[in-house]
């Protein structure tokens, strides 16, 4: 399994994720969607000069885009989708994280039902198809923030009803163990995750110890599960340093 590093839009930290042994690095979707390219140009310009690509994208569906509710726009969601899915795939992008617990919180007094059919509809008809379009995965992220999608069952359900080869399951350590889901649900999602994060998950930091949380059951069932990628989606106050640590942690596991 190959792990990685979230960095935004950074293009600085690029490099500093090759120096700590990473094996792919995290961007935010919605720096590759913005009509301004100005940062996506540095980014792509760095990626150039690394030996490391960039393979996923979180920070999907902004906020203001709602997918769920009366104010859907679906004309403006394929033109942002769209336009970031092109970019990714200059890059090298393999998978798109659909957390985006802004857009898809259900509004106070709306349908649930209507809501889930709302998510699928757009993973079916815009999300997957488009990132098919340009080789690349979506991968739905339960939150434990969000009022909609909150294990990885449920996040593979969700997958599961867009049907669509290329539209997969993600679980996040941090999510987990905020709602006490068992690690050991992992295990029956086998052949259904595209891709994962992790971080130490009382303060959603880098990893630093491999004796401050059980890692290593979470990527032993992930390796079960056959999922092919772990980020490290996590607060830092040294990025170089903790960086360093945080690799060796996870590849000696």
């Amino acid at each position: 399994m190959k792990f990685g590093f979230c960095i935004g839009g950074d293009a600085h930290e690029i490099r500093l994720a090759e120096l700590a042994g990473a094996d792919y690095v995290e961007t935010a979707f919605d720096m590759l969607a913005r009509d301004d390219g100005t940062e996506y140009d540095a980014f792509a310009a760095a990626l150039k000069e690394s030996a490391i690509p960039c393979e996923s994208a979180n920070c999907f569906i902004p906020g203001s885009l709602k997918l769920t509710g009366e104010t859907v726009d679906e004309d403006a969601l394929r033109r942002y989708v769209g336009r970031g899915m092109e970019r990714g795939a200059a890059i090298g992008l393999k998978t798109v994280v659909f957390g985006s617990g802004g857009a898809r919180r259900v509004p106070e007094g709306f349908s649930f039902a209507e809501a889930f059919r709302q998510l699928v509809r757009f993973l079916r008809e815009i999300a997957g198809p488009l990132a098919a379009q340009n080789g690349i995965n979506v991968v739905v992220e339960p939150l434990c923030d969000c009022n909609i999608i909150n294990t990885g069952k449920e996040g593979v359900m969700l997958a599961a009803a867009a049907n669509l080869p290329n539209v997969l399951g993600l679980v996040d350590l941090y999510h987990m163990a905020k709602i006490v889901e068992r690690i050991d649900n992992i295990r029956d999602l086998k052949g259904l995750l595209g891709h994962s994060h992790i971080a130490e998950p009382s303060q959603r930091v880098f990893p630093k110890d491999p004796a401050e949380y059980d890692y290593k059951a979470f990527v032993d069932a992930l390796e079960y599960a056959g999922c092919p990628r772990c980020s490290v989606e996590a607060g830092n106050k040294d990025f170089a340093s903790e960086a360093i640590t945080a690799m060796r942690v996870l590849k000696n596991l």
